[in-house]
Order: C-alpha cells, then structure tokens, then sequence
C-alpha cells in the first residue's frame, strides 16, 4: 500500500511539472536580434527593441510582430512610451564607431513611434546610461555607469548632468508612487527616495551583499523585490530602507523582475531561467521556458506575461501559471 501511495505522489508531481513545462511559448518574430527591453501601453499595442536598431511593432496584443524601418545600426537598450504619442528610446552607441561622440543617446517620438529625433545627454560622456526612469508624476531620471545622472528638465527633452557622490554602476530603478522610489546596482547597491526623487539615500541589506543588483521591481508600500548576480533575491516589506535576502530557486544570473501585485510575480535571467512566486518572494518556483538563452527583460499586460533575451527570443506566458499547486514544480530551495 505505501509503494501505491508513493507512485500516486509521484504522478501527481510529474503531472504538476508538465503542465509548468507547458505555460511557456515562443514565438516567430523572423529576428535573430538581441531584444533588451519590451514594453506594451496597454492590452494591445507593443514594442520590443534590441541591437542593431531593430524595433519590432504589435497593435494586436503580441499575436503579430512587425519590423520597423530601421533608422540607425546602434543597440536600444530601452523603450517608454508615454502615451499613445510621445515616448522615449535609450540608444548605445558601438563602441568602435563612436569616434569622440558619447557612449548614449536618446530619441523621442511625439507621433507613435513613426519618428524618432534624435537628443544627446548634456555633457554626456563616455559613461554609458543605462537606465531612464519616468516617475507617476511625469518627471524623470536618468542614471549610469560611475553614478551618473540626468535630470529631465521642463522643456521635456533636455536631459541634464546632476553631481552625485555616487560611484557605481547603477542599472535600474522603479517608482512605487510620486514620492517613493528605488535604484540599484552594483556594488549591492540599493538606494531609495521619499521626496520623488530629489535626494537618495543609501538602503540597509540585511544577506549576502556581495552582489550585483540588475533589476528591481518596487510596489509602493506594497513591497519591493531586487534580484542579481548568483540568483540573489532580496525583498522589501515597504518603504525601500531595509532590505532582506530572499531564498532562490537557482544559482543563474536574474537580470530582471516584475510584481504584479504583493503575491504574484517573476523574474528572468541567464541561461533561460525563469522563476514565479505566488506569494511575494517567500517561495520561488523554476519554470521551464524551453530555451537556454539569456533572458533580459519580463514585462505584463493583461493576462500576458513576456519575456525577451539573446537570439531573438520573445516568450509568452498566458498567466495560467498562478496556481503553483497545481501548475508549477517546486525546486528545492538553495541557501546563498
């Protein structure tokens, strides 16, 4: 009777384990490009950007992709559309073409998309940004390699060069509301603000710092998640000053995170991995994505979750995914 009981638990656990295997699909862009960023304005209408100046277009929800004419052969580390005008694009300059010109520039489009002009960082230098950052209230930042930062202006396209006393990289920040903020980078670097983002200060870890942050997702009061090299993940109950370290499901670089709300969210790094948690952070579940290539950025709209990386990869998830008791395999928690 106990071997009866003990196969019915293991079929009940593979069964679980296949239909995880199953949530994710790729899809056909007809793109071999390295995607670094996606971003959707609402249920419908999408970008995804990447190396080479490639920007791929959806107006149906991610069913199809279409390539824009290309306007430049730099990389598109980012994308932020505004509205259904005005929106911004970070752009890197190659390295072995740039001459005396600096490491990024922007580009901003007030008609969809359909131009870009073109705008440079004032004093920008050889610091590559890595990062724009659009606070709820319509101001935003924008910070780099060495500390550097910008401070959008009010004529809504100069971006000016702030003093700091910060000295590392910084990759990515994200606004819970007006008023509170966070960025993080290496270094284990987090730092918050509570004055919109007017001054930063320095946050508390409370783990094993030895680490590099590359994404954040911050939720307010709500909560806040910072995830890096090692498969680190540290959380926030609120407020961004104190930090814990979070027990993960892998050991791979997580380059990125996303909350949907203070249970519900993801996270993607190298090597393919994907992890969820439906109850904020406290267990992390191992996805299988089907692919083994570096994955940079996960973004949500509506019931969709997608995820972009090396090689042209594009994933979709259909959010069916949220009930781990029945979805998802659980991955034996490692100590870090």
């Amino acid at each position: 009777m106990r071997n009866v009981k003990l196969a019915s638990i293991l079929i009940t656990l593979l069964f679980c384990f296949q239909s995880a295997r199953a949530d994710w699909v790729k899809q056909t862009t007809n793109s071999f490009a390295w995607f670094h960023d996606v971003y959707f304005l609402n249920d419908t209408k999408g970008w995804i950007v990447g190396d080479d100046g490639t920007i791929l277009r959806t107006v149906d929800g991610g069913t199809t992709w279409t390539k824009d004419p290309k306007i430049m052969n730099d990389q598109i580390s980012q994308i932020h559309m505004v509205n259904e005008t005005n929106g911004w694009m970070l752009c890197q300059r190659n390295i072995y073409a740039r001459g005396a010109n600096a490491s990024s520039y922007i580009r901003k489009t007030v008609d969809g998309g359909r131009n870009w002009e073109k705008f440079e960082f004032q004093d920008g230098g050889r610091e590559r940004v890595t990062k724009l950052l659009f606070n709820k209230d319509g101001s935003a930042t924008a910070f780099g390699e060495g500390g550097i930062f910008y401070k959008l202006q009010e004529d809504g396209v100069t971006w000016k060069k702030i003093q700091t006393a910060i000295h590392f990289l910084l990759l990515d920040g994200s606004f819970g509301d007006t008023m509170t903020g966070v960025i993080v980078g290496a270094g284990g670097t987090i730092m918050f603000t509570d004055d919109s983002g007017f001054t930063w200060d320095k946050a508390t870890l409370l783990g094993d710092t030895n680490v590099k942050f590359n994404g954040v997702a911050f939720i307010g009061g709500k909560g806040g998640w910072a995830v890096g090299t090692g498969g680190r993940i540290f959380h926030s109950n609120g407020g961004a000053r104190l930090w814990r370290q979070q027990q993960s499901a892998t050991d791979s670089n997580l380059n990125d995170v996303y909350f949907a709300n203070a249970s519900s969210g993801w996270a993607v790094g190298d090597e393919g991995t994907i992890l969820r948690t439906t109850d904020g952070g406290s267990n992390w579940f191992e996805m299988n994505s089907k692919v083994t290539h570096r994955l940079e950025k996960i973004y949500s709209t509506g019931n969709k979750i997608w995820a972009v990386g090396f090689g042209g990869t594009v994933l979709v998830n259909d959010g069916k995914s949220a009930t781990p008791e029945t979805r998802e395999k659980p991955v034996l928690l490692k100590r870090t």
